[in-house]
């Protein structure tokens, strides 16, 4: 069990994954220097509801969900104005098990990291979504995050997949707590399947 900042977002992210994060709020702009004076990461969990900014000390903290992912941070920029821009990379899954909270707001997490998701091949059957990522990787803005994809590898397909469809989040984080990464892309080609059937 180790205690880690938590950085609550309405997205969910996963091991090999890359976001790219503008932080101008003061308790993570200490939090984000911290972590890199101790070459150290943070968790990012889902927020299932409430506010991402405080509005004020005695702000309600947002309700968040128990698994996210450990990240770490893999380039950053500050520009004049004094906001930092940093692209983090997904680690590990990791799960929370309390919380806890600065007096600046910033939200701690007693966490336990969980072992990487043991992978295997795309299934035949299921070679369309490696070719579904294919095309998603060819928009600009996901060039910029400099991915590095294996597309034979049921993990790595399912994740990066997941991050850049344009599904509900709930969705997303029901995938991101499963850990056969083959289930993953069945329940994954089902949602792609009714996204299909809505247009």
């Amino acid at each position: 069990m180790a205690k880690i900042p938590l950085f609550p977002l309405p997205l969910v992210l996963f091991p090999g994954g890359r976001l790219p994060l503008k932080i101008f709020e003061p308790r993570y702009l200490d939090m984000i220097g911290q972590c890199m004076r101790d070459e150290s990461g943070f968790a990012i969990v889902m927020i299932r509801q409430g506010r991402q900014v405080m509005v004020g000390p005695d702000a309600d903290q947002p309700e968040i969900c128990t698994t996210g992912t450990y990240v770490r941070i893999i380039d950053f920029d500050k520009r004049d104005d004094g906001m930092l821009t940093v692209m983090v990379e997904g680690d590990v899954k990791v799960k929370l098990r309390e919380r806890s909270s600065q007096d600046d707001g910033l939200m701690l997490g007693d966490v336990e990291f969980l072992p990487l998701d043991d992978d295997a091949p795309v299934p035949e059957s299921l070679g369309h979504l490696s070719t579904l990522l294919e095309r998603f990787t060819e928009h600009e803005m996901v060039q910029r995050l400099g991915l590095q994809i294996d597309y034979e590898s049921a993990v790595e397909v399912g994740g990066r997949l997941t991050e850049l469809l344009p599904c509900p989040d709930p969705v997303k984080q029901f995938l991101l707590e499963l850990s056969d990464p083959v289930e993953r892309l069945e329940q994954l080609d089902e949602v792609v399947r009714q996204m299909q059937g809505a247009q």
